[in-house]
């Protein structure tokens, strides 16, 4: 009998670039799985997101998280006394524990800039001057606290960590650049930073945005791009994938595809979907993807992955990603 998978993303909304990306994701694995999906759309709303979840999770073999933090412990939420296991692809700022049995697949927030001292030293960036803006979020302030503990383990700390406010992200902005920075690292949501790449576009630091892991960044802000740094759980170029995306396929559908594959895995070595048995098998599970290794702690959160760090190069008129450094510890040259 053919695996039966849920999830609710948003296809619709702020958020249903990613949540497109992501359903694509699923749609490729239960292509390779013979899997039957079923995937409802959140319209980027966390209170639907949580209704649905509620109706979805009982009589599925497999269900997926959906794209985003907000969305993702809405998610957690909804399902604080299920015993189901929830395949987590796209909410890097899960805080946990949480009630409900979620798995992460993907790196997690915190671990977003691991790489970023590493990144600037190979390119001659003071480590000294390098000023954070995050968004006053969960995901902000847990990949604005990863780019400050990066620094702290290469011997250094900010020259400054901006929050950016309600209704005052011009201010902080032009607070990041009156420090006088070598480098702007931007920790916050999609808007906010394309905003925040607007601003430094010829500005003259170097520049580190959560967006620039994924093409839009390309789209939206064009040649200023041009060695910007950004972390990816997996770009195109990158490791192989055992399935074509598609045109335009970008990190959400592979860490979506990724979480499918472990799934699938989990549940042949628990030998049933029954909650319990794939709980403790996910728990117990060490393998690899072409995200990297995977393996998680008691509470279900990622320990073995981090995500790369990619740098946009501009050669023969066209923008692409390339890896800054790799999770390995070793800084990838360009």
């Amino acid at each position: 009998m053919a695996l039966r998978a849920v999830a609710a993303i948003s296809l619709s909304g702020r958020h249903a670039a990613a949540g497109r990306q992501a359903a694509a994701g699923l749609d490729a694995w239960a292509g390779l799985a013979g899997a039957r999906l079923r995937v409802e759309d959140d319209r980027s709303d966390p209170a639907e997101t949580a209704r649905l979840y509620g109706q979805l999770a009982s009589g599925a073999d497999i269900v997926f998280g959906p794209y985003g933090s907000g969305a993702a412990r809405a998610a957690a939420r909804a399902l604080a006394s299920s015993l189901t296991p929830v395949w987590n692809h796209g909410g890097a700022a899960l805080d946990r524990p949480v009630a409900a049995r979620f798995i992460d697949v993907l790196g997690a927030a915190e671990r977003y800039w691991q790489g970023l001292a590493h990144a600037l030293h190979h390119d001659g960036v003071d480590l000294n001057r390098v000023v954070i803006v995050h968004a006053d979020s969960g995901f902000g302030r847990a990949t604005a606290e990863g780019a400050r503990r990066a620094l702290q383990a290469a011997g250094t700390e900010p020259l400054a960590v901006i929050k950016r406010g309600e209704g005052l992200r011009e201010a902080a902005f032009e607070a990041a650049l009156r420090a006088g920075p070598s480098c702007v690292v931007g920790c916050c949501g999609i808007d906010d930073d394309l905003a925040l790449g607007r601003r430094l576009a010829g500005a003259g630091p170097a520049v580190g945005l959560v967006v620039c892991g994924v093409g839009l960044a390309a789209q939206r802000l064009g040649a200023a791009i041009a060695g910007w740094l950004g972390p990816s759980q997996w770009w195109p170029g990158g490791p192989p994938l055992p399935v074509d995306l598609g045109p335009g396929a970008d990190y959400p559908a592979a860490q979506a595809l990724a979480a499918g594959l472990v799934a699938q895995q989990a549940l042949e070595l628990a030998g049933s979907s029954a909650p319990e048995a794939v709980w403790q098998a996910a728990l117990g599970l060490r393998t690899r993807t072409f995200l990297g290794p995977f393996a998680v702690d008691g509470d279900g959160r990622q320990t073995a992955h981090a995500p790369a760090l990619v740098r946009w190069v501009r050669r023969r008129g066209r923008l692409f990603r390339e890896a800054a450094w790799l999770p390995d510890g070793a800084p990838a040259r360009a």
